[in-house]
């Protein structure tokens, strides 16, 4: 239990850390910058929503594992990795190259990565790590996907100077 709570927190710190590298630095002057949709979090709700995604991601991971060797484990770990790794580079074409567009056809990618990890957890492995990303889902599909094409919608494209 131990090794799985310290997995874990390394797998996640190891997420943050690249987010951030990808990010760069003046996160919330880009934020500032751009024009947002009227239901736009403020940037303190982007600190609750990844802190929530870290939790969740810790869960999920905790839970992997402390279960026994399987195929469909392997997959989920696999998944996982690649729903942390997309995630982190997100943050570069958002913040660093500022090309909102590549930004959200990332997206759907890592949409379909969320929602395969969702389907192995569920129906093959562990439905409480299941039901621990679920609200995140919900997130992604109702709010954060929505939220990435109005972004792209309203802010044209900078032009190189």
């Amino acid at each position: 239990m131990t090794r799985a709570i310290l997995y874990s927190l390394v797998i996640c710190a190891l997420g943050a850390a690249l987010e951030g590298l990808f990010a760069g630095s003046g996160i919330k002057q880009r934020l500032a910058s751009l024009r947002l949709p009227s239901y736009a979090v403020p940037f303190w709700g982007w600190m609750v929503i990844g802190g929530l995604y870290y939790v969740i991601c810790f869960s999920i991971l905790y839970r992997l594992f402390l279960l026994a060797s399987s195929p469909g484990r392997t997959a989920a770990f696999g998944l996982i990795g690649a729903f942390m790794f997309i995630n982190a580079l997100w943050n570069y074409f958002f913040f660093r190259t500022r090309n909102l567009f590549h930004a959200y056809v990332l997206g759907l990618p890592y949409s379909a990565v969320a929602i395969s990890l969702f389907l192995v957890l569920l129906l093959r492995l562990d439905g409480v790590a299941a039901w621990c990303l679920l609200p995140y889902l919900l997130y992604l599909f109702f709010y954060a996907n929505l939220w990435g094409y109005r972004i792209w919608k309203l802010n044209p494209p900078e032009r190189a100077s």
